[in-house]
């Protein structure tokens, strides 16, 4: 490359007044072969870092965000290790029968809302009442209502995740409404209907996992933990539930930086 360079550029000279500006091209050129020759074949930064801490607009942590659970709460790595163990097993056998499950459920399939429709989904797995407090958290308390779900709609606490139902949904769809559980999560906490439904969706989660379904489940098991540190007692029944839903995610999905050191 230097050689390129003594080729293409005029020798440079010291004659002339550097203080003032090249008054033609090959003067440029000149002090452009000048200035590299006086640059040293190695550079070394010598910053001070200190001088920046001050300056800084935003902090990265290397944590993983979850936060830890209270002395108590967390189960145990064992027991841990074991859901893991059960839950691979449960998603071995639904493999197994989605075709069989799929077949027997051509002629009777259930009615299900769109995939992108959020308000059928929510009453279908949480109940009229809790759309209704969603839209309300949301800011939103004279929004209509979403269009009907057909055969569900009016039911006042949800459905439970039937086999019918899950082996009748796309993994497009599976991934979908996992999205929308865990933005109510957010906003109306854990209820039991929503515990089931979540672990039917993991449980219909095909590996390997697309990059949004990553974090997905990271955004989950981080929320879980933060309603596992806002309980008051480890008598709350959503405690074994948030426990798990967050083993799943680290011990199952491979998120094991978020795992429970028990």
């Amino acid at each position: 490359m230097e050689n390129l360079m003594v080729q293409l550029l005029p020798v440079a000279s010291e004659d002339g007044d550097l203080s003032k500006p090249p008054s033609s091209a090959e003067e440029y050129l000149r002090r452009v072969r000048l200035e590299a020759q006086a640059c040293p074949d190695i550079a070394v930064a010598n910053t001070k870092p200190d001088i920046f801490k001050n300056k800084q607009t935003r902090v990265i942590s290397s944590s993983s965000g979850c936060i830890p659970a209270p002395k108590g709460f967390s189960p145990s790595v064992h027991w841990q290790l074991k859901e893991a163990s059960n839950f691979a097993i449960l998603r071995q056998k639904i493999n197994q029968q989605r075709e069989k499950l799929i077949n027997n459920v051509k002629e009777n399939q259930p009615t299900l809302p769109n995939p992108d429709n959020e308000g059928g989904w929510c009453k279908l797995c949480l109940g009229e009442e809790a759309h209704q407090l969603l839209n309300v958290k949301r800011g939103i308390p004279n929004a209509s209502m979403d269009a009907s779900i057909g055969s569900t709609s009016g039911v006042r606490y949800g459905i439970p995740p039937l086999l019918s139902m899950v082996a009748a949904m796309k993994q497009s769809t599976v991934t979908q409404v996992l999205d929308f559980q865990i933005g109510w999560l957010q906003t109306l906490g854990l209820s039991p209907n929503q515990g089931q439904w979540l672990y039917a969706l993991l449980a219909c989660l095909q590996k390997p996992l697309e990059p949004n379904a990553h974090s997905m489940l990271r955004t989950l098991a981080r929320q879980c933990a933060a309603l596992r540190a806002s309980l008051d007692s480890i008598d709350d029944d959503r405690l074994p539930a948030l426990n798990l839903l967050i083993t799943l995610v680290a011990r199952y999905f491979d998120q094991s930086d978020l795992a429970d050191n028990g």
